[in-house]
């Protein structure tokens, strides 16, 4: 095994012992505690997002992207949401986003890539968090 396969095999196997975290690279960098340069973690992330292993996560909002460790097939037929507060993600499916889609080819003649799509807004927790001060 070569010191990159090496790098980008802890790069994953921090990432799958935190499937329900979101990291940016350099926050990968810092709390996992690897000896890696951002380069390198950038190329190994363009690779496991090729290979479905790990979700690309893009904020309009200029955050930068963020990374998720995504456990093989699953991710293929649900929707995610993602907190923009805590940038936690949250696998959902749901019969009316089903519905939604459904509509969206039906009607609109476009289909949806459950893959890519991704609805950005609070999630209940930083919502009362804000709510109670």
């Amino acid at each position: 095994m070569g010191y990159s396969t090496k790098q980008r095999a802890g790069i994953l196997d921090y990432m799958s012992s935190h499937p329900d975290s979101c990291f940016t690279v350099r926050e990968l960098i810092a709390e996992s505690g690897l000896s890696v340069g951002e380069a390198t973690v950038y190329r190994a992330l363009a690779r496991f997002v090729e290979e479905g292993k790990v979700k690309k996560y893009v904020s309009g909002a200029g955050a930068g992207a963020m990374y998720q460790y995504v456990e093989g097939e699953s991710c293929e037929s649900h929707f995610h949401l993602r907190c923009l507060s805590c940038g936690r993600v949250f696998h959902t499916e749901c019969h009316v986003i089903g519905e939604m889609v459904e509509h969206i080819e039906k009607e609109h003649g476009f289909r949806v890539d459950a893959v890519h799509t991704t609805i950005y807004g609070i999630c209940g927790e930083c919502e009362a968090k804000k709510e109670n001060g």
